[in-house]
């Protein structure tokens, strides 16, 4: 066997692509890159992986793939429609605490939902869905925090009362279950995804992702109508990893997001940012509206 570099990680999972023939140079490439297990290399494509390992080797990034899906048993195949209800029926539901919204649809199932609104206690919502989650399944939750609002509620009386509603202690809560991330960049958030949040998944039983606010750095970093195609393009990339991770790992991921104000004959409507490429991702959106920014009621609208 090929001696380990004295910079290589200790022992890895990975070391079984060397027992396959690939490089040991391969290996500590990926783990130096945040890749740290066979699973998460299925997560990239070819074109992908072969910019992340820096390799001219075109052939080397399918062949890795390919070697994953052998070590895992999981090629790519199609089941029956029986045995995929069969699955979605093992598929747990997260009841929110908002008896309205659980009522009319049963909580919230592992896919991608969004809550859109203009200071309607999205945030609220968000890290509540967040506290529900750990007490019901025991789920470490990742809070992306790109317009930096968690800071003000992690050590308020806020959350306390929500871990106390839902039986959860607070400092288990925030020493154990609940990871906060604020990117800068559009670039952080990417890389964030694609790496550092894969690993959590992955490795950590991280089962519940919220991003507060999907939308926000896209909209500041991209600015001009002649950039929105590329504004576009870069936000459903982000979102397509977060739909891979869906798939591989089962994931409930929460959006929070902005809105606009779109002109409609005589009045004047509030709709999500984000076009029709956040549209066509996620399962479920949800519009909250407060009739006046001095209530606290609102209403949620599908």
């Amino acid at each position: 066997m090929p001696r380990r570099r004295a910079d290589s990680v200790g022992d890895s999972e990975l070391d079984k692509l060397v027992e396959l023939g690939f490089s040991r140079q391969t290996v500590d490439r990926l783990l130096s890159a945040g890749v740290k297990t066979i699973r998460h290399i299925l997560l990239f494509n070819a074109e992908e992986l072969q910019e992340l390992l820096g390799s001219p080797d075109t052939e080397l990034p399918r062949r890795l793939i390919n070697a994953a899906r052998e070590l895992l048993a999981e090629s790519p195949i199609a089941t029956t429609a029986k045995e995929r209800i069969e699955a979605l029926g093992k598929v747990p539901t997260l009841k929110t605490g908002v008896e309205g919204l659980d009522n009319a649809i049963g909580g919230l199932d592992l896919h991608h939902h969004e809550f859109a609104g203009e200071f309607a206690g999205k945030t609220i919502m968000a890290l509540q869905t967040a506290i529900a989650s750990v007490s019901q399944f025991g789920f470490r939750v990742v809070y992306v925090d790109t317009e930096k609002t968690i800071d003000q509620y992690l050590y308020s009386n806020l959350i306390r009362n929500m871990c106390n509603r839902f039986g959860i202690d607070y400092d288990k809560l925030i020493n154990n279950y609940l990871y906060v991330y604020n990117p800068a960049t559009v670039d952080d958030l990417e890389d964030f995804i694609k790496l550092r949040l894969a690993d959590l998944v992955l490795s950590n039983n991280a089962k519940v992702i919220i991003v507060d606010s999907i939308t926000a750095l896209y909209r500041a970093q991209f600015r001009g109508r002649e950039r929105l195609a590329e504004r576009q393009q870069r936000l459903h990339y982000v979102l397509d990893w977060l739909r891979r991770l869906t798939i591989r790992a089962g994931m409930l991921v929460v959006y929070t997001n902005q809105v606009m104000t779109s002109p409609a004959g005589f009045i004047e409507v509030k709709l999500p940012v984000g076009g029709n490429v956040l549209a066509h991702t996620v399962n479920a959106r949800w519009l909250m509206v407060r009739a006046s920014k001095a209530k606290n009621e609102g209403v949620l609208r599908a």
